[in-house]
């Protein structure tokens, strides 16, 4: 009988921005297709690899994992605790593939007690739009779509997160960058509300 040979996988336990949850990443910029120019200039998630070359080892790591769907699956939800209340998708990096992107569905899927949220700029690649859709109808998962200056507007119907120097910024200012809360666990816009969009500072 053939053996899982076992690749780590690297799931973190929250952090002062978002809290007490679980999240997920991948390296950025070598997953990132629907990245602007703009995005590629100011990316915090680059800057803490750079900052922390372990993490950026991680994250290499769950990339070269994603690369066979079926075992990537199967590791998350062994690595996932049953009763995980919530999910960040993509602390760093993005859905790079519809393989990838139908992964997360089926992880998604598996575990609807548990509620994931994410953010992307991949809706601006044609191939990755039929399975962003797709996950975006998932009852525990929501979906935003990340825009800045360089880009166009997401399609009709997405929830989007703007950066506040867009002069095309609609939407609720960010409450953890505002102070009014101390992370995203306590504010719970993103990921509890089923609509309306979210306007951040650039970070």
């Amino acid at each position: 009988m053939e053996q899982d040979i076992i690749v780590p996988l690297c799931m973190g336990l929250g952090n002062s921005k978002v809290g007490q949850v679980w999240t997920f990443s991948l390296p950025s910029f070598v997953t990132c297709p629907g990245a602007s120019p703009w995005c590629r200039k100011h990316c915090y998630a680059w800057r803490l690899e750079r900052l922390r070359p372990a993490c950026r080892h991680a994250y290499v790591r769950n990339l070269a994992l994603s690369l066979e769907p079926e075992r990537f699956v199967t590791h998350v939800l062994a690595s996932l605790p049953e009763d995980a209340p919530l999910v960040r998708i993509h602390v760093g990096g993005d859905y790079y593939g519809p393989e990838y992107a139908e992964a997360w569905r089926s992880i998604c899927a598996a575990r609807p007690n548990t509620q994931f949220w994410s953010y992307s700029r991949s809706w601006l690649v044609p191939t990755l739009q039929s399975g962003l859709e797709q996950l975006r109808r998932l009852p525990n998962l929501e979906l935003l779509a990340s825009t800045d200056p360089d880009m166009p507007l997401p399609p009709d119907g997405w929830r989007t997160a703007f950066i506040e120097i867009d002069p095309r910024a609609d939407g609720t200012p960010c409450r953890h960058q505002q102070r009014e809360v101390e992370s995203c666990l306590e504010c719970g816009y993103c990921f509890r509300e089923r609509e309306g969009n979210v306007v951040f500072k650039v970070h």
